[in-house]
Formats: structure tokens, C-alpha cells, sequence
């Protein structure tokens, strides 16, 4: 039988500081270099029940990452690691003057998260702004039924009688 002394011996405690480190580790990159996805959206939305209707023209800045100009309907992702972003908004107004909004910071709820546009220019919090971008596959198509012999129906070459 081994005593306490040879059991908690310098070994052990190099190799349970070697574990700590590596879940340490582990927990840091998965918060902090796992990649999201943020689309940044021009479109016409419904939050809370009120339609905000898309603008005109803007430019965005997500994370000092350069700036890109947005016209109506348009939406584009950008690959962001970490979790606390910021984002700035320049708009044309209806009068044509050009309205910089405020900084504003938010965080990645999802993998693959959405922000309009609209919404912020229209004054919401950020987290009304922020959903998830479910995309949903187009349904699959049903094939034609084929015949029992397998060699009746149109091979895909259209009628190729000859009319003698």
C-alpha cells in the first residue's frame, strides 16, 4: 500500500497542473477564436410587430474592418471571432443629409446571426435587431413514377421518329 506522501509526490502535481492549463486553454479558444458568422441586412423588416422599411443607402463599419456601402436588399456576412463587436452606421436621410449614428456594442448570440439595419437607424436597442438566420432548405421535388419494364417513356432525347 502507498502512503499519501508517494501518491501526492511532484508528479502528480506537474501533471494536474498540466491538466488545469489545457482545460483553461480549451475554454479561452472556444470562447474567443471560435469564428461567427455576422449578415449585416438592408431589408425591410418586422420587429415587435412594426415594419421598418429598408434605407436608402448606408455605410457600415463592423469591428474596424473597413467600411461597405449598402443599398436596399441587400445582405452580406462577415466572419467575426470573439464575442463583443461594435458596429457604426452612416445614413442618407429622406432630405439627403448624411446622419452618422453613435458606436454601438453588441455580442453574438448565435453562430450565425443577423442584424438590420433598420432597425438600428430607427433607434432600437441592438438586441431587438439581433436574430438568428435560420436558412430553410427549398423542398425536394417529386420524381416521376417509372415504368415496370423500365425501358417505356422518353429517354430525355425528345421524339426521334424519322416520318418515312
Amino acid at each position: 500500500m502507498k502512503s499519501a506522501k508517494e501518491i501526492f509526490d511532484l508528479r502528480f502535481f506537474v501533471r494536474l497542473a498540466c491538466i488545469v492549463v489545457i482545460i483553461a486553454l480549451a475554454i479561452f479558444l472556444y470562447n474567443f477564436g471560435k469564428q461567427r458568422t455576422l449578415y449585416v441586412d438592408n431589408w425591410t423588416t418586422e420587429i415587435n410587430g412594426t415594419s421598418y422599411k429598408a434605407e436608402d443607402w448606408a455605410m457600415v463599419e463592423v469591428d474596424d474592418l473597413g467600411a461597405q456601402e449598402y443599398g436596399q436588399r441587400v445582405r452580406r456576412g462577415i466572419p467575426l471571432r470573439g464575442k463583443t463587436h461594435t458596429i457604426s452606421i452612416t445614413y442618407d436621410d429622406r432630405s439627403f443629409n448624411e446622419i452618422e449614428l453613435p458606436v454601438v456594442e453588441f455580442s453574438l448570440p448565435y453562430d450565425a446571426t443577423l442584424i438590420s439595419i433598420p432597425g438600428l437607424v430607427a433607434g432600437l436597442p441592438v438586441e431587438e435587431c439581433l436574430s438568428e438566420l435560420v436558412v430553410q432548405a427549398p423542398p425536394a421535388e417529386e420524381a416521376p413514377a417509372a415504368a415496370d419494364d423500365g425501358m417505356s417513356g422518353d429517354a430525355g432525347f425528345g421524339d426521334m421518329s424519322m416520318g418515312f
